[in-house]
């Protein structure tokens, strides 16, 4: 009996832990720290959500990254935590449809400004900003081709396009110094597999030679 008493409290609790709701608490600060909490969110590979804009079928994608400086935590974390001004140290590379690597000549990520955190128990639920996260970058100049961007990282992503868009902004391209295309575009963060060449098809294994059947009478 005492043994059905404990397995019946146990099964009591474990329904009220399971049917337990959070309220959602909020938190204001006045400088924020969420690329360095979580990189993940602003670093990466990013491409074009949908279909390329008109004039920037040669554009692949490209890949936001940060320097690789020791810190206490051997993680990098504490290179990513944004100066006085919000400047946060990146650096990265645009991607050509043909393979070109254009480096990134001048890059700017900034996070400035008050956040408001809001939390369900012990998990962040989602943040919101007085100022977007932003992004801006030049490239250098290859074969008389360059791009630059300027854009804000959305606080949720979007879904749209089949996907979910992270960043948006207005993507240039230049030919010998002067502008031929410009476009404002959505931008999706890529998990590196994605960049990984597609497997070319196998060829279908040969039949093995076997025995001919004999015919029959």
């Amino acid at each position: 009996m005492k043994v059905l008493q404990s397995l019946a409290l146990i099964l009591a609790f474990a329904s009220v832990a399971a049917g337990q709701i959070y309220k959602e608490e909020v938190v204001k600060e006045e400088s924020s720290r969420q690329v360095a909490d979580l990189p993940s969110s602003y670093f990466g590979p990013f491409r074009v959500n949908g279909e390329k804009p008109r004039g920037f079928e040669g554009f692949d994608f490209f890949i936001l990254g940060y320097r690789e400086e020791k810190d206490a935590d051997k993680d990098n974390r504490d290179a990513l935590v944004p100066d006085r001004q919000g400047n946060v140290t990146v650096r990265g590379e645009l991607l050509t449809a043909k393979g070109t690597p254009l480096a990134f000549e001048t890059v700017r990520l900034v996070e400035a400004g008050p956040v408001t955190l809001f939390y369900k128990g012990p998990a962040l639920s989602r943040v919101a900003r007085a100022q977007p996260v932003r992004l801006s970058f030049t490239t250098v100049e290859v074969r008389g081709v360059k791009y630059s961007f300027s854009g804000e990282y959305l606080d949720e992503p979007d879904e749209e396009a089949g996907g979910f868009t992270h960043l948006r902004g207005t993507l240039t391209k230049y030919k010998g110094g002067q502008p031929v295309a410009e476009a404002k575009a959505n931008f999706r963060r890529l998990a590196y597999q994605e960049l990984l060449p597609e497997p070319e098809p196998q060829p279908a294994p040969a039949d093995l030679p076997g025995e001919e059947l004999p015919a029959r009478p």
